[in-house]
């Protein structure tokens, strides 16, 4: 028993104490990150904690579809392709900077609804970044509203957010119903985040003369060379593809995504010393050490034990309600969404009044909470990656913190209003 409770200690001052120092942030987040992971494995206070157990703690299917696709948009950025749909783009939205953001937004939320939120940030933030450098403007606000849209598109549907995925499959949910029911809450927070966004965005007078100098670009030069890029865009067709029926075809994404990338290299003719300058192994290994974290907490029973002891005080129907929402919000925006889900899920099945409605509110806690904080989701650490990697300064916690945070008290304030109708 007191070694129990000593695990659970140090687990939990070393989950508290990296949180402080991401929040500092005078460290660079992924190498905190990962040495408090590495910190609690050879500490041993969590048995399974081990090198031969890393598929256990470490979901490499989510590693694997990061790095794949990584380097597949890498190859495909070095053909020019971004900077050709980026001259596309602006011409749609004519001379209006804030036009063209909104178009860009808005691709970006109903993609992540078919799409997985990380591919998605991949494939378009650098047409905004592209336009941010055109246009002169601090690209900061454009990438994270970029990687909010994709939270909230990915909140749509069974397939657009993991935390859905494993709610849904809980719950025996028809991806018609889960839609129906997602989709209004979702389109509204998307309206109202492009507002919220709006603010940020400081566009100097000469925006729209600096479009059109991008509009009377020859997109067609951009084009390094177009034989590898029909090549490339077969392959990227066909993974995009795969991943839709990938459950159909019983195979791991990660498996797709790394198929992919490894044909689109011989294709290429490139080496792996090569390709691998586009990934992101910053975001990579801060993947890793929050698993491993997520991982201790749950096996020490830490995230049991608050869950637990929060819902026994909501009694009755619309307190449960609110208190899913509420505590599985909180908990994806410091803990992560998918943690958070599948700790939920047992807790909502122990509950003997639970009902359909209740599993709505956790697939909505969960999805739209990961909005609030820079660890919340996959996408946010993927994009802001993206960002500093672009213009080499750094997204702090504590300023993601400031510009999110009240936007998913919002959100959740509004799903909170929404539950409560029905």
């Amino acid at each position: 028993m007191l070694e129990g409770m000593l695990e659970r200690y140090f687990v939990l001052a070393v989950f508290l104490a990296t949180y402080f120092f991401i929040i500092y942030g005078k460290m660079p987040r992924s190498v905190i990150v990962f040495t408090m992971g590495m910190l609690i494995a050879f500490a041993r206070v969590v048995e399974s904690m081990q090198t031969h157990n890393i598929g256990i703690f470490v979901d490499f299917n989510t590693i694997g579809l990061l790095l794949g696709m990584m380097i597949l948009v890498g190859l495909l950025k070095e053909t020019g392709l971004f900077q050709y749909i980026a001259i596309k783009v602006t011409r749609l939205a004519g001379n209006s900077f804030w036009k063209l953001v909104v178009y860009l937004t808005i691709s970006i939320a109903f993609l992540s609804a078919v799409l997985d939120n990380v591919t998605t940030i991949l494939l378009l933030s650098p047409i905004l970044l592209l336009i941010a450098d055109t246009v002169r403007v601090d690209p900061t606000p454009l990438v994270i509203m970029a990687v909010t849209a994709s939270n909230i598109g990915g909140t749509m549907t069974i397939i657009g957010d993991p935390p859905n995925i494993l709610v849904a499959s809980a719950a025996k949910i028809g991806f018609l119903r889960f839609s129906a029911f997602m989709i209004p809450p979702s389109l509204l927070i998307l309206v109202l985040s492009i507002l919220y966004f709006k603010r940020m965005i400081d566009v100097q007078s000469e925006a729209g003369e600096r479009i059109r100098q991008l509009q009377f670009m020859d997109e067609e030069k951009l084009i390094t060379d177009k034989k590898l890029l029909r090549r490339l865009l077969i392959i990227f067709i066909a993974v995009i593809a795969l991943f839709i029926i990938h459950e159909q075809m019983d195979m791991e994404m990660a498996t797709i995504a790394l198929m992919g990338a490894a044909v689109a290299t011989l294709v290429s003719r490139k080496t792996f010393d090569e390709v691998v300058k586009s990934v992101e192994w910053d975001s990579i290994f801060l993947f890793v050490g929050l698993f491993m974290l997520s991982f201790a907490l749950e096996e020490v029973g830490i995230i049991d034990y608050l869950v637990g002891s929060i819902t026994k005080i909501a009694h009755g129907d619309m307190a449960l309600r609110l208190a899913i929402v509420w505590i599985s919000g909180i908990s994806s925006a410091f803990i992560g969404a998918v943690p958070t889900a599948t700790v939920m899920i047992p807790v909502l099945r122990g509950v003997e009044f639970s009902s359909l409605i209740h599993w709505y509110c956790l697939a909505l806690g969960a999805s739209l909470g990961g909005i609030g904080t820079l660890v919340g989701t996959a996408s946010n650490i993927v994009g802001v990656g993206m960002l500093e990697n672009h213009s080499g300064g750094q997204v702090t916690y504590s300023k993601f913190l400031r510009i999110n945070f009240p936007l998913m008290l919002l959100a959740l304030s509004l799903v909170s209003v929404y539950v409560s109708l029905f």
